[in-house]
């Protein structure tokens, strides 16, 4: 108990002592939720759609990642506009993140496809609690000055861009959320750590095997200031347009890892208007030896007209 108490207390304070890493939160199930990546994206569903997604990253890990997201892609305004939201809370360690983003997206036609410019205005709220039970030190926490023995909170504001191109077989985007570095020290004396730029690429395509068969590529490639750039890889088998299972490798490795994970990606169309997911990620790098995995879930619900009974062409991913 002891060394997982020590490993919590260094793990924290390698994320949030200053260095410049990767901030934001990624889901293996980005693709149906391209609205948390791209501002862009907002209004591209045409009518209202709700996507509730939690993550249970490392599980088995003190102190590990959790984190819950909440989106509303709005219907389009005319045949230009569209608007979106999402809400998000993120926890790891003795660290609570809850973020509030807008985004607003303009659209036009662009030979077969159609191309949406963006941009994001987001707010952050991060608390961190010194009096959490478990830090733990050999002399006790109190000794040392550099550790409050309090509750610190800290609220930035970020905006960000993106631009988002898509036709009925295939779709690109790419986007960078924040383009401010916000300081985020909790002492207003310091500016040793501040919000990064991140930039997100995705791409990916529809292939139609055989009449009820579709086979849909994906790639997510994320880059953050002085940080490596890694991907996520994607493959699914779509069967009637209600089925769908899949496997993403994720890159990020460390020395003599094979990768970051394999990620199991599993959805049901469970009507014309709800579908369930469900990922496993099975971790390849060295952190693999203190968790179980990471179990993510995602629900999608869209606002569909009653009198709408044709059948769209991919309506979960362009």
């Amino acid at each position: 108990m002891m060394v997982r108490r020590v490993s919590l207390f260094i793990f924290i304070s390698v994320l949030y002592s200053g260095i410049k890493a990767q901030q934001r939160q990624m889901y293996t199930q980005f693709m149906y939720n391209k609205l948390s990546v791209n501002p862009a994206f907002s209004g591209n569903d045409r009518h209202t759609c709700m996507t509730l997604i939690y993550r249970d990253q490392w599980r088995g890990f003190p102190g590990a990642p959790k984190a819950t997201q909440f989106s509303i892609n709005l219907p389009r305004v005319g045949n230009h506009l569209g608007f979106g939201f999402n809400v998000e809370h993120q926890s790891i360690g003795i660290t609570q993140k809850t973020t509030i983003e807008g985004a607003y997206g303009y659209k036009f036609r662009l030979a077969e496809g159609e191309l949406s410019m963006g941009m994001n205005i987001s707010g952050r709220q991060y608390i961190q609690d010194f009096r959490d039970p478990r830090l733990f030190a050999i002399q006790g926490l109190e000794p040392d000055p550099a550790i409050p023995a309090d509750v610190m909170t800290r609220r930035v504001f970020n905006t960000g861009f993106g631009i988002y191109y898509n036709t009925n077989l295939m779709f690109f985007g790419a986007s960078m959320p924040r383009l401010i570095r916000s300081d985020l020290d909790f002492d207003t004396n310091n500016f040793f750590s501040s919000e990064v730029r991140h930039l997100l690429v995705m791409g990916g395509g529809s292939i139609a095997i055989e009449k009820d068969l579709r086979i849909t590529p994906h790639v997510l490639v994320k880059w953050a200031e002085q940080s490596p750039f890694s991907l996520d890889l994607h493959t699914s088998l779509i069967f009637k347009d209600k089925y769908a299972g899949g496997l993403t490798y994720r890159t990020g490795d460390g020395p003599g890892d094979y990768g970051e994970s394999i990620d199991l990606v599993f959805t049901f169309q469970v009507s014309d208007r709800m579908m369930i997911g469900f990922a496993h990620d099975i971790t390849l790098s060295k952190i693999r030896v203190a968790d179980n995995g990471s179990l993510e879930m995602i629900l999608n619900y869209c606002f569909l007209p009653r009198k709408m009974k044709t059948v769209m062409v991919n309506p979960r991913y362009f």
